[in-house]
């Protein structure tokens, strides 16, 4: 079970390019968060989006990990996809999804979250990502 964990989110509102999730709840914060001291790894990526359904068509989900934080360099994961059709389009919500995953991180370095969504506008989309490290 992980020890510290660290969240990020906001909203992704262009197709085929990445944006920073840089707010906490309300609060703004960088898109970079410390790792933990006395830490080695992220042992879960928990992630939570939902979609506004505004526009018909199809999108898939990626979060992207990057940063001198992180021993191994650049991590992307897929993380779901969304499919919009019907007029008018209606609006779903997702469970959140828990990947676990073994990343080697350097102690006090710095890990930058970012959403991505590729293929077809749907509208808006909300994403939360939680690292969980131990």
């Amino acid at each position: 079970m992980s020890t510290y964990y660290r969240t990020r989110e906001g909203q992704l509102t262009a197709i085929d390019s990445r944006t920073a999730l840089t707010s906490n709840y309300g609060t703004s914060v960088t898109a970079a968060v410390q790792t933990p001291p006395n830490t080695s790894k992220i042992g879960v990526l928990m992630v939570s989006f939902a979609n506004n359904g505004a526009s018909n068509g199809a999108s898939c989900l990626q979060v992207v990990l990057t940063g001198d934080g992180l021993k191994d360099g650049e991590q992307t994961f897929s993380v779901g996809s969304i499919t919009v059709d019907g007029t008018p389009a209606t609006a779903k919500n997702y469970d959140t999804i828990m990947i676990p995953v073994d990343l080697p991180v350097v102690a006090n370095g710095l890990i930058s979250i970012e959403g991505a969504m590729q293929g077809t506008d749907t509208g808006s989309v909300e994403m939360s990502v939680t690292l969980g490290y131990n």
